[in-house]
């Protein structure tokens, strides 16, 4: 453990999957009451992930806390109150181009879009990931042509590919060579998450902080994956979950339990609070 014992630290940034919840997608009972002892201390704790709006905000309600919260690794950042503060999209001509490149050459992945509070797939019923998908968020897909609804109206906050970790690993190698200016990466093995370049939970982090007036040395970051490394490398410190692949473990200061453990309360308890 490498954090500063003597910082005060006045702000947590917590990814979701694989981090605050369990493997039931459930999140313990004294790391709920942890949280909330922070709360209402003053201490935001606000979540971070790649899902949509309505795939976060139950789990804060559960909480019992209010915060903003960022969505899309960092493409939309929503206020304690539901107004939009930030957005960074994906144009609706990229967006359709994407997604018409991705059918034509992996028709075995599974390709859907994200706008705003929306989830747009081709096949709600038979696609096996969008089931799965929808079990572990609780999110309801709507089932639409894609590019009938990426709109001059709707851009795409994030286009999600989901299929097999070999297939995965291809497709993102041959999109980050065909779409530099777009940020795309493994939120898992089995998930690619595509969003305007400049969307990064890094970003969003920054922005935050400068609302808030919180220094960023005094935040704290919790994470699993690929997509909180560039968050680990931000805040003041950063807890890699037990259960993060090695590579992502190497990109934090600390690694704390893994997910089925209590992994973000025995970080939290290690550190100081004001």
């Amino acid at each position: 453990m490498i954090y500063p014992k003597t910082t005060q630290y006045k702000m947590i940034f917590c990814d979701i999957d694989g981090t605050l919840i369990n493997s039931n997608n459930e999140i313990s009972s004294g790391t709920k009451q942890k949280i909330q002892e922070l709360y209402c201390s003053g201490i935001p704790f606000i979540l971070v992930s790649a899902r949509m709006p309505s795939g976060i905000l139950p789990l804060q309600r559960d909480m019992e806390i209010k915060a903003p919260i960022i969505c899309y690794n960092g493409a939309l950042i929503l206020s304690e109150v539901g107004d939009c503060i930030k957005t960074a999209h994906i144009e609706h001509e990229k967006a359709v181009l994407i997604e018409s490149f991705i059918k034509a050459e992996w028709n075995n992945v599974s390709c859907s879009i994200y706008c705003y509070n929306d989830w747009i797939v081709d096949n709600i019923h038979n696609d096996k990931w969008v089931v799965q998908e929808q079990n572990i968020t609780l999110s309801v897909p709507t089932e639409r042509k894609i590019s009938n609804f990426v709109s001059h109206k709707w851009h795409a906050h994030k286009i999600l590919c989901m299929g097999e970790a070999e297939q995965i690993a291809c497709l993102n190698k041959v999109l980050n060579e065909k779409y530099p200016e777009l940020s795309i990466y493994r939120s898992k093995d089995t998930y690619l998450e595509i969003m305007n370049g400049a969307a990064s939970k890094s970003s969003a982090i920054k922005y935050l902080c400068k609302e808030y007036g919180i220094s960023i040395e005094s935040t704290v970051s919790f994470g699993d994956n690929f997509n909180d490394i560039d968050m680990f490398l931000v805040t003041g410190t950063s807890f890699a979950m037990g259960n993060a692949p090695e590579e992502v473990k190497r990109q934090a200061q600390n690694v704390t339990l893994d997910n089925d453990h209590d992994g973000v309360l025995a970080g939290l308890m290690q550190l100081n609070f004001k």
